[in-house]
């Protein structure tokens, strides 16, 4: 079972808000939202009010066919041939298979799989969209006025790639696309958050003609000796040799249709199923500031580093399970390599036969770990100006669909079990079952470990790290003091009362192991502000299998294990805890344990250390205290002591 107790409590936020905004938005709550709220008390609990409805989330409704833009092209372009078939329609194309009947063909009345279908609702497809990103870049560049056109310029290349490459291709004085002044470091121009805001395929995040016109020079390793990172893509402009060449990991792919159609060209290309094509936006350096004189100092911090950590691990090219990101995060359950697909149908919706069929296919669904980012598209369709690209429920969809990826991210054992003398013992060993560090990516990430012990009586005789109605752990109120979350602290301040130490013993309540990168700043203390990130002062994030500590980078090894001498023991990618329990004698026997492994994609830090001016910035702490960031079970494990 999950050891959250206020789960009903947070359904009933999540449904009332629902309904609020079906309300607001001139919905009215049909069957599925009284399904979804029967037996839930749909009143907002005390103190769940909307005072801040100034500061709700406001976007323009996003266009989804736009007009083509340099060598792109709106992905409702792409998505009117590679879609599904008509329902009923056989042979089928891009729908999910009826498993009794063939796991490895689309069945007529399967659902859409396709690639557009899938995407529109995945963090992608939302990658400016979001946020919680662009209340973090606006926190930037009001930090540092100075370096705010260089900021926008390198958040947008990845967030907003289209719109990013376009204006940088195409800048003109007649077209001007870029900003040049005294806070862009680039000598052909940045590209800014105002502009942005009025191309709709900046809006568009990271899109069809976007991925599939990145060339294989990421696997040139002479143009890229320390690896390709931090927006190294390239893109031809128009009129360059290969512009309008959209790759593909199918061999002998049919032309004429896509040119025909949209004036593109596909063509093979390996790199469509290579790690390192992703390591173009998701290996992220970014420069460090010099806390004392707010300039950079000429060193790059590793503000995220999936490509290193993976390729050290069994998963890597060199490991003994060598899986890439493609088949981890581009896949669904029912969907096996011998899944056997065409890729489109015709503009008219009819199916031709005489298309080839491919495998393995690749859903475009980008599972990750953001369910808060999806949770809140999904409450905010409208405001975040999605109300006319996805339907109700869509991103609720994806959400839960990431959920269950979660899972299976990681297990939980137990080992050596003792009771006696007022003392339960056990070892609980985390697992690490992903092919990176665990958790991995953006820094504001964390996991814990939950534990609560009742008797037989049903009597709570021991809790460590549950977390409360808004997903906070007790220490939170700590870690988010003014004096932990202020930007520049004194010389003798300690930091090491702003985060949890890393944990090889459970001995009291207080104990609460848990798994996150802690970043500090050139003078040595913890900051929440990336472009202070000189290093780490913490990072315990668990390991994939495979991975030797001695001979990864030093950019990705452990920090402050405080001498955990079985952490990743034997390049096992797992940490395992003592836990020493006293029990008190009238505890009544049997004792049931319960443990869990949490996962939250935006600690309280960084949700309560984000500051600034911009509205971007208020509506991110409005959305946040609305819809916090939840705490998600990994994984579970329970057992009984006599």
């Amino acid at each position: 079972m999950k050891v959250l107790p206020q789960n009903g409590l947070c359904l009933r936020r999540y449904v009332a808000l629902l309904v609020i905004f079906l309300t607001a938005c001139g919905g009215d709550s049909d069957n599925s939202a009284d399904a979804a709220i029967d037996g839930a008390d749909s009143t907002p609990e005390a103190g769940f009010d909307f005072e801040d409805e100034e500061a709700l989330p406001e976007l323009t409704a996003q266009i989804e066919h736009w007009s083509p833009t340099g060598v792109f092209l709106a992905a409702a372009d792409c998505g009117q041939c590679h879609t599904a078939s008509q329902p009923g329609d056989s042979p089928a194309v891009l729908r999910s298979p009826d498993i009794p009947v063939s796991a490895n063909e689309p069945s007529p009345q399967g659902e859409d799989i396709s690639p557009f279908a899938d995407w529109k609702s995945t963090v992608m497809a939302n990658a400016f969209t979001d946020p919680y990103f662009r209340a973090n870049m606006m926190h930037e560049a009001e930090t540092f006025p100075h370096l705010a056109g260089f900021i926008e310029d390198k958040c947008l290349t990845c967030h907003s790639p289209m719109a990013r490459t376009h204006a940088h291709q195409a800048h003109t004085s007649e077209e001007p696309l870029l900003v040049f002044d005294q806070s862009c470091l680039l000598s052909d121009g940045c590209y800014r958050v105002d502009q942005a805001l009025e191309d709709p395929h900046a809006r568009e995040g990271v899109s069809c003609t976007a991925c599939h016109q990145i060339t294989d020079s990421v696997m040139d390793g002479n143009a890229y000796p320390d690896g390709v990172h931090s927006g190294d893509y390239e893109i031809p402009a128009e009129g360059d040799p290969g512009a309008f060449t959209i790759h593909g990991p199918y061999q002998n792919p049919q032309g004429q249709a896509m040119w025909n159609q949209v004036g593109f060209t596909p063509a093979f290309s390996q790199h469509m199923s290579d790690s390192r094509h992703c390591a173009t936006c998701h290996e992220l350096y970014t420069p460090t500031i010099e806390m004392e004189t707010d300039q950079p100092n000429g060193e790059d911090f590793p503000e995220q580093t999936p490509y290193t950590e993976w390729a050290n691990g069994d998963f890597g090219p060199n490991g003994s399970n060598t899986r890439s990101c493609q088949q981890c995060h581009m896949a669904r359950e029912e969907i096996s390599e011998d899944f056997l697909t065409r890729l489109a149908v015709r503009p008219s919706g009819s199916v031709n036969a005489n298309w080839p069929e491919r495998q393995p296919y690749s859903p475009h669904v980008m599972l990750g770990g953001n369910t808060w980012l999806l949770e809140t598209l999904e409450l905010f369709r409208e405001e975040l100006g999605r109300g006319n690209i996805n339907e109700a429920g869509e991103f609720a969809a994806t959400a839960e669909l990431t959920r269950e990826f979660l899972k299976t991210a990681a297990s939980l054992s137990i080992t050596g079990q003792t009771f006696g003398a007022g003392e339960l013992a056990f070892d609980l060993t985390i697992q690490n079952e992903s092919g990176h560090k665990l958790p991995t990516s953006f820094p504001s990430r964390r996991m814990w470990v939950g534990t609560r012990i009742t008797d037989a009586s049903g009597n709570v005789v021991f809790t460590s790290g549950l977390p409360d109605e808004s997903y906070r752990l007790p220490m939170d109120a700590v870690f988010t003091s003014e004096a932990c979350l202020a930007a520049k602290k004194t010389s003798d301040f300690d930091s090491s009362v702003c985060y949890q130490p890393h944990m090889r013993e459970v001995v009291s309540e207080q104990d609460v192991p848990v798994y996150e990168a802690v970043l500090g700043s050139t003078t040595g203390e913890i900051t929440h502000i990336l472009l202070y990130a000189a290093n780490y002062l913490k990072d315990n994030r668990i390991p994939p299998r495979g991975f030797d500590v001695a001979s990864v980078p030093v950019d990705v090894r452990p920090v402050g294990l405080n001498g955990d001498d079985d952490f990743n023991a034997d390049d096992a990618g797992q940490d395992t805890i003592r836990y020493r329990i006293p029990i008190r004698a009238d505890a009544a026997l049997p004792l049931q344990v319960e443990t869990t492994l949490y996962y939250q994609s935006i600690r309280p830090t960084f949700t309560d250390g984000l500051h600034g001016e911009h509205e971007w910035v208020d509506e991110f702490q409005t959305i946040a205290r609305l819809n916090p960031p939840p705490a998600e079970v990994m994984a579970e494990l329970s057992f009984e002591v006599q």
